[in-house]
């Protein structure tokens, strides 16, 4: 896996350097990382797109579709949380597939465990079955998951900031037998307030129904706790939350022999946070566009990102249908709604921000540049 992310390291590297070079061509200028056309000066972050986790990834399943051209290939879930590259797919052959869905799964078949990897007892379902196995988890979230492990066998919960509905939190969360996710810091204040003593039990078990075992007790299972992340949340997040707990767990007992904790953000989500955070530091925007995936978390919080760095729109699209010179259909940061505004983008002369997810192909930010450079 290390010479996959060195190759793709070496190739952001050459598209640096070709970048570096001004050009001109179709009436606009090019630069490192500055598109000048007319009435619209375009920068575009250092790092973005595809991370070297989600390119191996689809360069393994695109290796299998070729190799196996006979055979049935199931992708459990999403490959990666981008439609438009998981539609792809689907058109060359590989087959889709739901958690509950597995018993589909014939012997001769082969099944792809996606980026986010798997939960624990699909994974032994499976090869109890001795199905062929393609496993393209992305060693950051290996990582995780073998940090809850041990956490687990030194009989900790675990909790993990992260949101129990995505693929990854819940593949992690089931190599623990007592865990806990918490979405953000109001959750995880929640949890310490009931940790030194306060709270009702009742309203405790209900709050967190979706984000914890049918047989978790809180008054037990949060003597010991072990923390760590969903690799694609807001960094500023999960220092505040491992804080908030650390220091909870020390007013309670004196000291800190009950408390774990290990940072697993992904290197390539902060990378692409912290490009956006120095963008807006060095510039002045009228807005900025963020593309990728609506179901994609480092996506998500990317436009958490510039909305937290800039008083300025921020628009989440996915792809370049999704706007015309008029109106705009984004995901505004934080909310679970599209919306639809008109009259989006200013007249006069306009300094736009852009960047992508690390489930966003080129092509598809490509795709939206040269839309956005059409209309001047």
């Amino acid at each position: 896996m290390s010479s996959v992310k060195e190759q793709f390291l070496k190739k952001e590297l050459l598209v640096l350097a070709k970048r570096r070079q001004e050009t001109q061509r179709d009436g606009a200028v090019f630069g490192f990382n500055r598109i000048k056309k007319n009435d619209l000066t375009l920068r575009l972050a250092n790092i973005w797109g595809f991370c070297y986790g989600v390119l191996y990834a689809l360069e393994e399943v695109s290796r299998i579709l070729e190799s196996y051209p006979d055979r049935r290939i199931w992708v459990l879930g999403d490959l990666i949380h981008n439609p438009l590259v998981n539609q792809e797919l689907q058109n060359l052959g590989a087959k889709f597939i739901e958690l509950d869905e597995i018993d589909r799964v014939q012997p001769d078949d082969l099944v792809v465990i996606p980026a986010f990897g798997t939960k624990k007892e699909i994974l032994d379902n499976l090869k109890k079955r001795e199905v062929k196995l393609i496993n393209t988890t992305c060693p950051e979230v290996q990582t995780v998951e073998e940090r809850v492990k041990e956490f687990n066998q030194k009989g900790y919960t675990v909790i993990i900031h992260g949101k129990y509905s995505h693929q990854e939190t819940i593949a992690t969360c089931s190599y623990a037998d007592s865990y806990l996710i918490v979405r953000n810091l109001e959750e995880a204040q929640y949890v310490c307030v009931y940790i030194l003593g306060n709270g009702e039990r009742k309203d405790f078990l209900n709050n967190f129904k979706d984000a914890i075992p049918a047989d978790f007790d809180p008054d037990e299972d949060l003597e010991r706790i072990g923390l760590a992340n969903q690799t694609t949340m807001l960094m500023n997040d999960s220092l505040q939350i491992f804080n908030l707990f650390e220091n909870t767990i020390k007013k309670r007992d004196g000291n800190l022999d009950n408390f774990l904790s290990i940072d697993t953000i992904c290197s390539a989500t902060q990378d692409r946070q912290d490009a956006v955070k120095n963008l807006i530091s060095e510039n002045d925007f009228d807005l900025f566009i963020v593309v990728g995936g609506h179901n994609s978390s480092n996506t998500q919080n990317l436009a958490r990102t510039v909305e937290s760095s800039a008083d300025i729109p921020v628009y989440h699209i996915e792809e370049p249908d999704d706007f015309n010179r008029q109106q705009i259909t984004f995901l505004p940061p934080g909310e679970k709604e599209e919306q639809v505004e008109q009259e989006w983008l200013p007249a006069g002369e306009i300094n736009l921000g852009i960047t992508a997810g690390a489930s966003t192909p080129h092509s598809q930010l490509e795709s939206v540049i040269k839309k956005l450079l059409s209309y001047y």
